[in-house]
């Protein structure tokens, strides 16, 4: 509880130092690092504005607008505000929860110590006749472009077709013992890993993609 109060301090403090584009110090901010360089990064920096087509794994360095060792601190630039958060049972990562769509969850990890992203998971939970409809609304409240919505509702065909042979193609249960497809992919540098899960209770298509990001 008290690292808690201690980051959400830290956080508060970004928040403000950014909104009022001071100079001050906060005591107890523990992510040195981002200081400096916070007075230089404009949102035309923070935001992915290019071509997000992804064509292999190594095209993976951004997702929902979230670029490749993007900062805690610049997240809800990005996608706005965040609904909780906590630390894993180690503390070597934080994890920011935004949860401010029904059935279209997103969840981001950052490190304990730099505060860079590490992994972006997000789902979408609406059975075949409410699946479209939630990613039209996850679309809209996190602004993601096409070339990454798209993912969501493919096929498995429909993914290889698009990424290549996978380094793993599996078959699961669920906890309700229903077919559970996941797909994996890494890079040649092992820097970038993503993983598409396609569940026979949602029809068998691409409702969750998880990404993870080594440095």
């Amino acid at each position: 509880m008290k690292k808690m109060k201690y980051f959400f301090g830290a956080v508060l403090f970004a928040t403000a130092f950014i909104s009022c584009a001071g100079s001050s110090e906060e005591e107890g901010n523990n992510h040195d690092s981002t200081e400096d360089t916070n007075d230089e990064t404009s949102d035309d920096d923070i935001k992915f504005t290019g071509d997000c087509g992804k064509k292999s794994v190594a095209d993976w360095d951004n997702f929902i607008g979230i670029k490749y060792k993007t900062n805690e601190l610049d997240l809800e630039k990005i996608i706005g505000n965040f609904t909780g958060g906590e630390y894993t049972a180690d503390s070597s990562a934080f994890i920011y929860y935004f949860k401010r769509v029904d059935r279209a969850p997103v969840t981001v990890w950052v490190n304990g110590k730099t505060g860079d992203v590490e992994t972006i998971f997000m789902e979408i939970l609406g059975y075949e006749e409410y699946f479209e409809g939630d990613v039209d609304a996850a679309v809209e409240e996190f602004n993601i472009q096409d070339c990454d919505s798209k993912w969501f509702g493919m096929t498995p065909q429909e993914v290889i077709d698009a990424m290549g042979k996978p380094a793993k193609d599996e078959m699961k249960e669920d906890k309700e013992g229903q077919g559970v497809r996941s797909i994996s992919y890494d890079s040649e540098d092992y820097k970038i890993s993503v993983n598409f899960k396609f569940y026979d209770s949602q029809g068998g298509i691409c409702s969750s993609i998880s990404l993870n990001w080594f440095y």
